[in-house]
């Protein structure tokens, strides 16, 4: 990709920033003083409003997401990705979705056996794990048939928890294949408590007068419910009523409200002046739809006196706030100086991941947390790749980056195909532990792939004990089969000299057979589209495998190893001579061929 024609160093850039926010600060200022002057009362429903959107906004922060992550449980649930016939596999799919989703109090998946999948957080934050029967859960059956009919996420009535010992917000999604069909439903719930404390943080400027209301007259949110214990709630009296808070300025939320022309003016239909406790107090509010199948009414509510001292705190605040953002300007050059440095440390280990070094930890710490956690997260990701490595040709990723999807579009190639095949393996593991016939296959393999790397082949799948790998699939190869040929060679002597450590020390031999066939082939992304493999099919690959099998004819009691090559790949090699002199081929007839092929043993 090109560079930029020009580019600004992270340095002159905040400087750029702070002194443009300094200049356009100063005019906000200046406009904001000029046009406060005999506005205090508009000055105050101003500032309500912001902390209610802001409210607004916290809200929808913490609960759309909940709906995000719900439906993509759903969305995996219907493509087969979460196993939803296991409980074990849901149970931890919906804790890990907890875990993201700090707002969800409980999620659960209901089956077509009207079983409950859940996972629960407790007070204490962790997060347990059960299945019961919808039957048995107060209108758990009829929740789960409003799923049946839906087609679409939503909001649900607010209802009790006999967990939580608290009313719950509650979103649904079912659960469809793509053919439609219903196969179960999801729910996420999220305590009310935890609303009217979100909602009340003092980072908004709520001053603990916040509110949210449903219904008309039920309190949703209040800071009387940050913990309702001792209001008498109960599942028919999940939510109290604005009487029953204990707020004697909210009980009076719906009275005739005062008339004040210039404080109506600024209001509108987003607040109404109320008279309580011998004051006047402004509400503010704003409607909220979406969660439920009633309206919210999210505000908060101030004394109108408290505007007197607005225009004093807003010039004083505008002095300060020059003062400090010339501070601000040096802090930021110096922080700026810092942030390039880690910023540069974070460039270098991208670049080291980019070129497949996975061998030692990328990042440094940063006393700046979003370098900090960015760096952390290269390294994890750092970890990841190196996993992922270990599944995907390296070569193959390799080709990725430089050339993108078309590095595995598919083509015919002229491509040599390699089947190897450990004899009586099976046997052979029948009488060794589980992790030491793990370890004897590793340990094979490790001997064949790096014969196979050393050649530039590419190792297509691991088949049990059997290997097939390709030359002159990823890219043109001119001498695929003069490298397979060298590969095979090299395997045969490792294999030796392998089984001669095993003899010493007591095992038997690994005794192998190796086929290779050279010719066209069709090479790319071969697969369903949410899981597919970069492979080679064809002829070719077929009859490669049956040579190998066909060792079983040629190999003797004694022999260790047997490579038969087929006259194709011979006649592919630039340098057959290498070889020596070959013994005269042998015909057989090949399943899937009309006539016999030339078989040559190298080994």
């Amino acid at each position: 990709m090109a560079r930029l024609p020009w580019r600004l160093p992270l340095i002159a850039a905040l400087a750029l920033a702070f002194v443009s926010l300094t200049f356009i600060s100063g005019i906000a200022y200046i406009a904001v003083l000029a046009g406060a002057t005999g506005t205090a009362e508009r000055l105050l429903v101003d500032r309500a409003g912001r902390v209610v959107d802001a409210e607004v906004a916290v809200i929808r922060s913490r609960l759309d997401p909940v709906t995000e992550h719900l439906e993509l449980i759903a969305a995996l649930a219907a493509a087969g990705r979460i196993d939803i016939d296991s409980p074990v596999a849901v149970r931890e799919a919906l804790a890990v979705m907890m875990t993201r989703v700090p707002a969800v109090s409980a999620a659960a998946f209901a089956t077509l056996d009207l079983q409950l999948h859940r996972a629960l957080r407790h007070a204490d934050g962790t997060v347990v794990r059960d299945t019961v029967s919808l039957v048995g859960l107060p209108q758990g059956m009829d929740r789960f048939r409003q799923l049946q009919t839906s087609h679409s996420t939503f909001w649900g009535a607010l209802f009790w928890s006999d967990a939580l010992k608290q009313p719950v917000l509650n979103v649904r999604t079912p659960v469809r294949r793509i053919d439609d069909a219903f196969i179960g439903g999801l729910i996420a719930t999220v305590a009310v408590g935890d609303l009217s404390y979100l909602v009340g943080d003092a980072s908004l400027g709520t001053d603990g007068r916040y509110f949210i209301l449903v219904g008309h007259d039920k309190v949703l949110a209040h800071p009387r419910l940050v913990d309702p214990r001792g209001l008498g709630l109960s599942e028919d009296r999940p939510l109290p009523t604005i009487k029953e808070v204990g707020d004697p300025v909210l009980a009076n939320f719906w009275n005739p409200p005062m008339r004040s022309k210039r404080v109506d003016k600024a209001l509108g239909d987003s607040g109404r002046v109320v008279e309580a406790e011998g004051r006047q107090w402004v509400f503010v509010y704003r409607e909220l739809h979406h969660y439920g199948p009633d309206p919210w009414l999210v505000g908060q509510y101030f004394p109108l006196e408290d505007a007197t001292g607005d225009l004093d705190r807003l010039t004083n605040g505008a002095i300060v706030g020059a003062a400090t953002l010339a501070v601000a300007i040096i802090l930021a050059l110096l922080m700026g100086l810092s942030m390039a440095r880690s910023i540069r440390t974070i460039t270098s280990a991208a670049e080291a991941i980019e070129q497949l070094e996975f061998n030692t930890p990328l990042h440094k710490r940063s006393r700046l947390r979003e370098i900090d956690d960015a760096g952390q997260s290269l390294d994890k990701a750092r970890g990841v790749l190196k996993w992922f490595g270990a599944y995907v040709p390296r070569r193959l990723v390799f080709r990725l980056m430089e050339l993108g999807e078309e590095a595995v579009a598919s083509r015919r190639r002229n491509v040599t195909v390699m089947f190897t095949d450990i004899v009586e393996f099976t046997p052979q593991a029948e009488n060794l532990h589980e992790q030491a016939t793990a370890d004897l296959l590793n340990h094979h393999f490790e001997l064949l792939g790096a014969c196979i790397d050393d050649e530039h082949g590419v190792i297509d799948k691991y088949i049990g004990d059997s290997v097939m790998a390709v030359w002159g699939g990823l890219s043109k190869m001119e001498d695929h089969a003069d490298r397979a040929v060298r590969a095979a060679l090299a395997m045969a002597r490792a294999i030796g000299e392998d089984n001669a450590i095993r003899r010493a020390a007591g095992f038997s031999p690994i005794r192998v057979r190796i086929g290779l066939h050279s010719g066209p082939a069709v090479v790319g992304n071969i697969g369903a589209p949410g899981r597919v493999n970069y492979t080679v099919v064809g002829d070719t690959v077929n009859v490669a495998q049956r040579f190998e099998q066909l060792g079983k004819e040629f190999m003797s009691p004694g022999d260790e190893v047997i490579v038969l090559v087929s006259g194709d790949t011979i006649a592919a090699m630039i340098q057959p001579e290498a070889l020596g002199t070959l013994s005269k081929p042998v015909l057989r007839h090949v399943k899937g061929r009309d006539a016999p092929e030339e078989v040559y043993r190298l080994v």
